[in-house]
């Protein structure tokens, strides 16, 4: 199995980056617009938080291609794993998780895991290049910047 791995590091709380990759609202500041949680006890949250055994779909090009995700294990403040459930060929069954942690200067260190791919070629390396994208949204929309998720 192959791994897309990237490390960044952020100019913001952890607990902001951390609200930015464990809630619907915040995934789609910098994702994909199109973030809705489909089942699990976040459905019902005012805040649309990700929680263990809780599914969300992420939408790109108006619903066109949605990747389906449960989350596995969410440990507040530091840890999001999630697996894909259902998505574009190759994505069902890969990993994603986020370890998120403060730096020594006030700011965060993300690591970005997407695991278990098949094969290296195929769709990894276009993901692993648009997983770089889609963190340097990241970092920009908690540093200030303007971003416009898909």
């Amino acid at each position: 199995m192959h791994d897309i791995v990237h490390e960044l590091t952020i100019a913001a709380p952890a607990e902001q980056v951390f609200d930015a990759v464990a809630t619907a609202a915040g995934l789609a500041t910098w994702w994909s617009s199109e973030v809705t949680i489909t089942g699990g006890q976040g459905s019902d949250s005012d805040d649309q938080s990700l929680t263990d055994g809780s599914t969300f779909e992420v939408g790109f090009d108006q619903g066109a291609v949605i990747i389906k995700l449960q989350v596995d294990s969410i440990v507040h403040p530091v840890l999001s794993h999630l697996t894909c459930i259902d998505g574009p060929a190759e994505w069902p069954g890969t990993q994603l998780a986020f370890r998120v942690e403060p730096d020594n200067h006030g700011g965060t260190v993300v690591r970005f895991w997407h695991g278990g791919w098949e094969f290296e070629d195929g769709a990894l390396p276009r993901c692993s290049f648009q997983w770089a994208l889609y963190l340097d949204n990241l970092r920009r929309v908690l540093e200030g910047g303007d971003v416009h998720p898909q």
